[in-house]
């Protein structure tokens, strides 16, 4: 098996597990609700210019300053569902690669 079949497999895996699936279901009520969506994706374009147009350091403290304003917003619940399941998701990712990491180093 070469290695463009075996990440095809195994997108198709990680597309099979319930985080994946409850990340996109979560996303996708999330996207039906277009104000919702808006401002979402206005959040992520400004966190995404904060960290392209300062040093890290001032970044951190600008998307800290954002977050607080976004506050409100983190905590309706459609828009908490998502970062929530997104959490679950990126959690269980991080764990593969750690795995994958751990048998690389046998």
């Amino acid at each position: 098996m070469n290695i463009n079949q075996f990440s095809k497999e195994v997108a198709s895996f990680i597309k099979n597990t319930d985080e994946f699936k409850a990340m996109n279901k979560s996303k996708l009520e999330l996207d039906k609700n277009r104000n919702l969506k808006r401002q979402f994706d206005m959040y992520i374009n400004k966190k995404n210019n904060l960290y392209s147009n300062y040093s890290l350091e001032d970044a951190s403290k600008k998307v800290n300053q954002l977050n607080r304003d976004y506050n409100d917003f983190f905590n309706l619940p459609m828009v908490s569902n998502y970062i929530q399941k997104t959490k679950e998701f990126n959690n269980m990712m991080e764990n593969f690669y750690k795995l994958i990491e751990k048998e690389l180093l046998k």
